[in-house]
């Protein structure tokens, strides 16, 4: 069976190639039900990046988000029908018990930061197609009943899953999340659910987005009140990333850890001498793990977490041609103001 793979082959310009569907032994079938755009597929699309990084991406399918559900798993693990997430990043039995890779298997890590390991939409094609084979172990099944359009933000929720996992919440009192776009607010959602007992205060520069984090202290850095925090996140990323980060080190306890999610294509000035002085411990979270996503389809079970995310769904697209596709990528990069996403749908 062939059908077609939507591959950006230049910064705007998206196009169609023909792709062989071919199920090997001990592959799943999955039928792509629902996309979502990410920034990171944005600055591929516009070309974002540094020039030798795009001659090595392009012609590239983009896509990372994205549910559907089996049409035929010879190996017996799901049956036609289940509903699962696709999970974006893998990596080989064989390089996982490599010397470079031993810190991964330190359990606030994960093989997400193995070496040669791969992520669709960056190292390899994405799920911009309708028809996806995948290995049954990088496919994670979850219920039937949640409806695929909220499942769909589940690989940003993972991502938030793998941000909190670098919290020592035995050792936290107040938390800080600096920042109030898309994956600001999905990190708020996991950390109410999630760690409903600790104290989570929320920083940006948005009102009205602000608003949309419900139950908590959320306010604008001028508002700050002189506390310290002993735990602070950052996802602004881009440019603002490094004055987040400042504000992070100026307002931290001593020995606080500082968790970064924001990508910043630029490099950012720090206070050192103050990370030193308190003694500050800087973490990078990226991507997620297979265990992420297994916490998630969990998480997407709890009402409260599905409410919270239904404003997120801007509208729904379904793809009939390639010019539906180049409608979403502008709505989403015109969009500066909502929280949310246009979603994808086949």
């Amino acid at each position: 069976m062939f059908q077609i793979i939507y591959k950006v082959t230049s910064p705007g310009v998206i196009e169609e190639f023909l792709e062989n569907v071919d199920l090997e032994k001990g592959q799943t079938l999955v039928k792509v039900d629902y996309m979502a755009i990410c920034k990171a597929d944005i600055r591929y699309y516009l070309g974002n990046r540094e020039q030798s990084v795009l001659n090595h991406k392009y012609p590239l399918a983009p896509i990372h988000e994205a549910v559907g559900h089996v049409i035929k798993d010879p190996t017996g693990k799901y049956k036609p029908g289940d509903k699962v997430i696709l999970v974006p990043n893998s990596v080989e039995p064989k390089w996982l018990d490599t010397f470079e890779n031993k810190r991964c298997k330190r359990k606030d890590l994960g093989n997400n930061y193995a070496i040669h390991s791969t992520f669709r939409s960056s190292t390899t094609d994405g799920f911009l197609k309708p028809f996806y084979v995948s290995e049954p172990e990088l496919l994670v099944k979850y219920n039937n009943k949640i409806p695929a359009n909220i499942a769909v933000f589940s690989e940003l929720l993972s991502v938030a899953v793998a941000g909190l996992r670098r919290i020592n919440f035995q050792e936290t009192n107040h938390v800080a999340i600096f920042g109030d776009g898309i994956l600001a607010y999905i990190t708020y959602i996991a950390f109410e659910a999630l760690h409903p007992e600790t104290k989570l205060t929320i920083f940006g520069i948005d009102k009205n987005k602000l608003a949309m984090f419900k139950g908590v202290d959320a306010r604008t850095y001028d508002e700050y009140k002189g506390e310290k925090f002993d735990t602070m996140i950052e996802i602004v990323g881009g440019r603002f990333s490094g004055d987040a980060i400042n504000k992070m080190i100026d307002w931290a306890a001593v020995g606080a850890d500082l968790i970064l999610m924001g990508v910043s294509e630029e490099k950012v000035p720090l206070n050192t001498r103050l990370v030193l002085e308190k003694g500050l411990s800087l973490k990078g979270v990226t991507r997620s793990d297979i265990k992420d996503f297994e916490v998630v389809a969990k998480l997407l079970e709890k009402p409260e977490v599905q409410e919270k995310i239904k404003p997120m769904i801007i509208s729904e697209t379904t793809i009939g041609s390639v010019n539906d596709i180049y409608h979403c990528y502008e709505e989403d990069i015109a969009n500066k103001t909502i929280i949310g996403k246009n979603i994808m749908k086949w």
